[in-house]
């Protein structure tokens, strides 16, 4: 019995003095976007390529695209679903010439991406910003 209370107020302690206990603060200013205001990021984009045995290997790129005009991060926002669908085209075209021991270009990845911003969006303005490329 005297283990179960000295367990429960261990428990007690520690919860309180991790803070679970206290009252949430309130937030006063909007979290920080991460790239600024003018930064969209996209979702990981994934592709198939080809692997030994008959089976698949993956090309994942993590980008995101940079604007200095409002509306411009509006229309990237707007075109969002088809420039995603342009970036899949351009990149399932390049990764399927790839094996797991290929190198990937990225500078010639940076200029397609750019390319098919460009194309979607009918104007310059958006610069194609990428994270990082990983080849399984």
């Amino acid at each position: 019995m005297l283990r179960r209370r000295f367990l429960a107020s261990l428990f007690l302690s520690a919860a309180l003095s991790a803070g679970i206990g206290a009252a949430p603060a309130l937030a006063t200013e909007p979290k920080k976007k991460g790239g600024g205001p003018g930064y969209t990021q996209f979702p990981m984009l994934n592709v198939f390529t080809a692997a030994q045995g008959g089976r698949h290997g993956n090309l994942s790129l993590d980008m995101g695209l940079y604007a200095n005009d409002p509306k411009m991060v509006d229309r990237i926002k707007l075109y969002m679903p088809r420039l995603k669908d342009a970036y899949i085209s351009r990149l399932q075209a390049y990764a399927a010439n790839l094996t797991a021991s290929s190198m990937v270009d990225a500078d010639y990845l940076a200029t397609q991406l750019q390319n098919a911003t460009d194309t979607v969006l009918g104007q310059k303005g958006a610069k194609v910003l990428i994270g990082s490329i990983l080849l399984n």
